[in-house]
């Protein structure tokens, strides 16, 4: 960079030049002075006659003064400057101070003479012309504050139209140059039409008016693409505040593509966690009746929905509205509670994108059908005692076995029972009513020959519960399994569990052991209706193509339990199957053991077919 130089035309200068000369003065020569200097020369630059001169005159021991004017003066302005002189006590200076003089022709001479009128000295002034600055070049932070990754949302028109807008993207700037700046989009896309990584080798840096202290940036390039060779512009701002704009114009064969992209530098610390924690439907909402629950699969990152069975197909799936969490700083399109439509087959895509940017996608679609089971409706339709007994809907239970020993018990010598009923509803589920499963002592005894346990375990299953079996057989009471079309992959719902006390052996004696509470699932073939698996088979059978467990030493609150169907057989669908789901208070209750006061309370269960 070149600093103020000068540049002068100097006539070459004389030394001080004594005239001698018969000066006529009224006191004696010897008392004047012959000191014959200029002591000060300078412009007054509030007079518009010396606006052009940039540096004062400098007195230089060889007699010479020099000073510069303006790069841009004209001989006009040379030729009207008015000097401010000062010379040595009683000495004159020609031309005089004040006095117009002409610098336009070159270095002008003053002469002055002393108080002796016979000692002369002459100066030679001259105007240096100001060189003209190199414009300094501006020192862009390329690397300190533009390079890097920038995250914004990308809109796109083609031909005008609009084809995209607010489309997640990261776009990377980097060094090409003192000046220069490259820019770079991977994987670009629209319409479907997949264009390829657009790399825009270099944009020339300014500065920029607006924002104040920002710069702008422009290039052209011809893009090699995926869809061929497209010459493109670009053009666009880096704020102050680490902002970027973008417009890039792309010539798709004679039609404009316009894209811009807003955004905003990482700076390197951004979470690049993309996951959806938690997708969920409200049921309260009417729109998402038909919904069961679904279930999130983050290795294969699907969603997998499952429809209540009893409602599939008679509820509109068109308008899901569902609630999704996200990883903390990330966003997510569509947005939660945007309706999604996964009728008919349908899939919908959903795109988490980072803190930093990363994006990841997930597929939620309809995967199958549920069977949900609140306990809100009992019903005495088909028990022994229909005045006492009350049994969930859709549910068998050991009621009616307990039944048979309250009334006939005391008529053959049994000792009398008063207690409730094992299975009975209550007030406090986990939502509305739920269902109490309890062991009750029953006191061991014989009744009509048969074994009457001291603790009768209180059950509730699928299937169906023939008390006047005891008779022959106790085991055979218990018809486990309905009829069951779909495939069954989980069993799931809420209880809680206490453990009684006092636990008693198949021989009537308390012995040292805790109770457990237990959920079984088991799923069997069979060759008609009425062919079924009962207590003495239903855990050993051939026929049973899948099983699945859950037991607990105690649960305070409703806790969730999971039962995950294991498949020992291959499932066919031309195939006819039943499914036995059973809860038992006392895990070994069919064996004539179990805890007396063991209570198990469950809700809001839900049986999850592929």
């Amino acid at each position: 960079m070149k600093r103020n130089l000068l540049k002068f035309i100097i006539f070459p200068f004389t030394g001080a030049l004594f005239i001698m000369g018969g000066a006529v003065s009224c006191r004696p020569a010897e008392e004047l002075s012959s000191e014959a200097a200029v002591t000060s020369f300078t412009f007054d630059t509030d007079n518009p006659a010396n606006s052009i001169v940039t540096v004062q005159p400098v007195i230089n021991g060889d007699d010479s003064i020099l000073f510069s004017v303006s790069s841009g003066a004209a001989a006009e302005e040379l030729a009207v400057l008015v000097p401010t002189i000062t010379v040595s006590e009683g000495a004159s200076v020609i031309p005089a101070s004040g006095q117009t003089v002409d610098f336009s022709n070159g270095p002008v001479t003053f002469t002055v003479t002393a108080q002796d009128g016979r000692t002369v000295r002459t100066y030679i002034a001259a105007a240096g012309i100001e060189e003209a600055q190199e414009p300094e070049a501006p020192d862009f932070p390329i690397d300190e504050q533009l390079a890097g990754e920038y995250k914004g949302l990308i809109d796109i028109l083609l031909g005008g139209t609009a084809v995209g807008s607010d489309i997640p993207k990261n776009i990377t700037v980097a060094n090409a140059g003192d000046t220069a700046v490259s820019l770079t989009m991977d994987n670009f896309s629209f319409s479907g039409i997949d264009v390829g990584t657009i790399h825009i080798r270099s944009c020339t840096l300014s500065l920029s008016d607006s924002p104040e202290g920002g710069y702008v940036f422009s290039g052209e390039q011809t893009l090699s693409l995926t869809i061929g060779e497209l010459p493109a512009t670009v053009n666009g701002t880096f704020g102050n505040d680490g902002s970027i704009f973008i417009n890039i114009t792309i010539d798709f064969s004679g039609t404009p593509v316009e894209v811009t992209f807003s955004g905003s530098k990482l700076t390197g610390e951004e979470s690049s966690e993309a996951l959806i924690s938690s997708f969920t439907f409200d049921t309260s909402v009417p729109a998402n009746a038909a919904v069961h629950s679904a279930s999130i699969d983050q290795e294969s990152r699907t969603v997998s929905v499952s429809i209540l069975n009893d409602t599939t197909g008679a509820q509109d799936l068109t308008a899901l509205i569902p609630t999704v969490v996200i990883s903390e700083g990330a966003t997510v399109i569509p947005a939660s509670g945007t309706p999604i439509d996964l009728s008919g087959g349908k899939s919908v895509t959903y795109t988490v994108i980072a803190e930093d940017g990363t994006e990841s996608t997930y597929t939620v679609s309809v995967k199958g059908s549920a069977y949900f089971y609140d306990f809100e409706t009992w019903t005495s339709e088909g028990a022994m005692y229909p005045e006492e007994i009350t049994n969930p809907v859709g549910w068998a239970t050991c009621n009616d076995a307990v039944g048979l020993i309250k009334k006939m018990g005391p008529m053959l010598g049994h000792p009398e029972y008063n207690g409730e009923y094992p299975v009975r509803p209550t007030e406090n589920g986990v939502t509305g009513k739920g269902a109490i499963i309890e062991s009750v002592y029953t006191a061991k005894g014989n009744l009509m020959g048969q074994t009457i346990p001291a603790v009768t375990s209180g059950t509730i299953f699928l299937g169906t519960f023939n008390a006047f079996a005891a008779m022959n057989d106790p085991m055979t009471t218990t018809e486990f399994g309905i009829l069951f079309e779909d495939k069954p992959l989980t069993v799931t719902g809420w209880l809680k569990y206490t453990p009684g006390e006092d636990f008693y052996d198949e021989n009537g004696n308390i012995i040292d052991k805790q109770d457990l509470g237990t959920v079984n699932a088991v799923l069997y073939e069979v060759s008609s209706e009425d062919e079924t698996l009962n207590g003495s088979n239903i855990y050993t059978s051939e026929k049973i193509c899948a099983t699945g467990s859950f037991e607990t030493a105690g649960a305070a609150d409703f806790t969730q339990f999971t039962v995950n169907m294991e498949y020992v057989k291959d499932y066919d669908p031309s195939k006819t199957y039943k499914l036995a789901v059973i809860f038992a208070a006392s895990k070994e209750g069919n064996a004539y053991r179990a805890a007396s006061g063991s209570i198990m309370v469950v809700d809001n269960v839900a049986i999850i077919c592929e």
